[in-house]
């Protein structure tokens, strides 16, 4: 016997879901009934402004630990033809005057703040440049000496004075470290350097420092020649030999006044 039967078929007005159906809805339908996403404009942070190289360029020359290295480096971006001062890091010409005018002050600052300084507190600062260099300081102090490098080092607007000043100050300051490295000399050593000690040429603040006289004095009885004295271009010069020749002969003539005077 064949038994046959018919699936009810929901009405029109009852929901498929009451005999366990799932209708397949649209794509569209889905997606339509899920809120709509609104477009928000997310806000960047604020980007910092680029650091001005002129300014950096500032700060950087500050912070060198040393007056001297200051001005060593300020004068090697002085070309030496025109007098302008430049920066391989800032090459526009928009900004040229500009970094020549910023590095011309900082020339002229850093040169008046070392002609304030004392001989000591001078001394300190040229032994922290000489530290941060790859060369033994003896060398450093005798090529100075010998080439008079430090009289390329005035800015342009220095006077006459203080040119003369600066000239003094580092000619008494390497007068003086080498006297320093000459006591730190082995026996063998100072046996070398004396055959050449006596033949040394001295400048007047050397020599002033020396017998301390004032330098104006010594150079007023260098003109008038009652110290033994010789001109190297404009400045005064003199042999280690002579000075001390004279000072043994000014002891000889008051040893023999001294006798003439007894006798008496």
């Amino acid at each position: 016997m064949l038994c046959s039967f018919v699936l009810p078929i929901a009405p029109k007005h009852e929901s498929a879901y009451s005999f366990g159906i799932w209708p397949c809805r649209p794509l569209s339908t889905v997606a339509s009934s899920f809120p709509q996403a609104i477009p928000v404009a997310l806000s960047m942070p604020p980007q910092a402004p680029n650091p001005d190289p002129v300014e950096l360029l500032e700060a950087d020359i500050c912070a060198l630990p040393s007056v001297l290295q200051q001005i060593v480096e300020l004068a090697q971006l002085r070309d030496q033809s025109t007098g302008s001062y430049a920066h391989p890091t800032i090459p526009s010409r928009t900004r040229a005057e500009e970094v020549h005018d910023k590095l011309r002050r900082l020339h002229e600052r850093a040169f008046h703040h070392w002609l304030q300084m004392g001989l000591e507190a001078q001394k300190a600062d040229f032994d922290i440049y000489v530290s941060g260099l790859s060369v033994p300081q003896a060398k450093v102090v005798e090529t100075w000496r010998t080439l008079e490098i430090y009289r390329c080092l005035v800015p342009a607007s220095a006077s006459p004075a203080e040119r003369e000043l600066f000239a003094s100050d580092m000619e008494v300051l390497l007068w003086s470290e080498q006297q320093a490295e000459d006591c730190c000399q082995t026996p063998q050593q100072m046996a070398v350097l004396g055959r050449t000690y006596d033949d040394e040429i001295l400048t007047i603040k050397e020599v002033a420092a020396w017998l301390r006289l004032a330098a104006r004095t010594l150079r007023q009885w260098a003109e008038v020649g009652l110290i033994p004295a010789f001109k190297l271009g404009r400045q005064w010069r003199f042999r280690r030999t002579d000075i001390e020749n004279w000072l043994r002969g000014g002891a000889d003539r008051r040893k023999i006044e001294g006798q003439r005077h007894q006798r008496r």
